[in-house]
């Protein structure tokens, strides 16, 4: 297809009128400079096959500013579905460490061994006190008093700070 002197001139007018216009847009899509140039490249590659179909509807601001953000919406969408994102030793993570985590189930270990070394009664509210019933909640299935539910609960801590080895 033969290019105009006519699609050349609109060309260049709209790079030399719009240029910083566009540089305006690919910034705000993209930080790094090599890329925002890249991209106001690839948006003045993008103006120049989509000349011909310019009717003058609407400005050539406004068309080229449309341009600009398609181009810039494709490579964010490049950039998102990029899975060899680069990430190093020095990159913190939001988990916990393995010796964290480690020493975690240790201690859940070792409370669950001194839980089964309680006397059954107070086996029982303990184990349901972990699981979140409140002491009313814990007397109505035991079938017995909030008061004796908080004795057995109180000698229970006792007993686990003594078994597990921590001061009172």
């Amino acid at each position: 297809m033969e290019t105009s002197p006519e699609q050349i001139e609109l060309f260049d007018e709209a790079v030399r009128d719009h240029g910083a216009l566009v540089a305006r847009i690919v910034s705000s899509y993209e930080a790094r400079a090599a890329l925002a140039e890249e991209l106001a490249q690839e948006t003045f590659t993008a103006l120049w096959r989509a000349l011909p179909a310019w009717r003058g509807e609407a400005s050539m601001r406004t068309f080229l500013a449309r341009i600009a953000h398609n181009v810039c919406v494709s490579h964010v969408r490049r950039e998102v579905r990029r899975t060899d994102t680069e990430i190093d030793d020095q990159t913190p993570s939001a988990a916990d460490s393995p010796e964290t985590v480690a020493g975690r189930n240790l201690e859940r270990t070792r409370l669950l061994e001194a839980v089964s070394a309680l006397p059954l009664a107070q086996r029982q509210v303990v184990t349901l006190h972990l699981e979140g019933f409140t002491d009313r909640e814990v007397g109505e299935t035991l079938g017995i008093s909030e008061g004796n539910v908080g004795v057995r609960l109180t000698r229970a801590r006792t007993r686990l700070r003594a078994l597990m080895g921590v001061a009172s």
